[in-house]
């Protein structure tokens, strides 16, 4: 009879710590739901998209979910990069900076290129992001990529270039519309790659 209710208690006891674990925003123990982003980073600026690839204008989840946010390097899908700046065909992601225009450059300016360009043969070929309020970020790592420049999709990328992919993984626990930037030098138009309400929690 003792054992049994030696036994009763423990499950008891069991069963009340684990209701209130699973009270408790911070604890390992509670089941959330996952939200995870890709983020491309190039010169200058980011592109956002969710879990099925899709490009979305921002990175939109609700309090307490788990984040997962890929940081990848625009370098490891477009083609190679100083040769396009160079030949002026701006592919995919560099063609934004253009289009809008960056710090005192107008749009279509040619010295954009002349930056770029610059950027990459200075060495500056690395993005981070830091997301202000979390006061968390990553960066991505261009020594860490050894493969040639081809134009790539996301799950070629995620296979193909792995090392190179910075990552975030943290609780949304703070609601807000917070700011990220690039926080390592990435040439010209590193002070102005940064957006507002880029990440927001509900």
């Amino acid at each position: 009879m003792d054992g049994r209710r030696i036994l009763l208690l423990a499950l008891a006891g069991a069963v009340l710590f684990g209701s209130a674990s699973l009270t408790l925003d911070q604890s390992p123990f509670k089941l959330r739901p996952l939200k995870t982003f890709y983020v491309v980073a190039y010169y200058w600026g980011y592109v956002f998209y969710d879990e099925n690839f899709n490009e979305i204008p921002y990175m939109v989840v609700n309090r307490g979910d788990e984040v997962v946010i890929n940081l990848i390097p625009a370098y490891v899908i477009i083609r190679d990069p100083v040769l396009s700046s160079r030949e002026g065909r701006y592919v995919e992601y560099e063609n934004r900076t253009h289009r809008k225009g960056i710090g005192e450059l107008p749009p279509g300016d040619p010295r954009i290129s002349q930056e770029i360009v610059k950027a990459h043969l200075e060495g500056y070929s690395d993005h981070g992001l830091f997301i202000e309020g979390y006061n968390m970020g990553t960066y991505t790592c261009s020594k860490c990529f050894g493969g040639e420049h081809k134009v790539r999709d996301f799950q070629q990328v995620l296979q193909d270039a792995a090392e190179a992919i910075g990552s975030l993984r943290f609780v949304a626990d703070k609601p807000g519309s917070y700011t990220i930037y690039c926080q390592i030098y990435c040439g010209y138009g590193h002070p102005f790659q940064r957006m507002e309400n880029a990440f927001i929690v509900k």
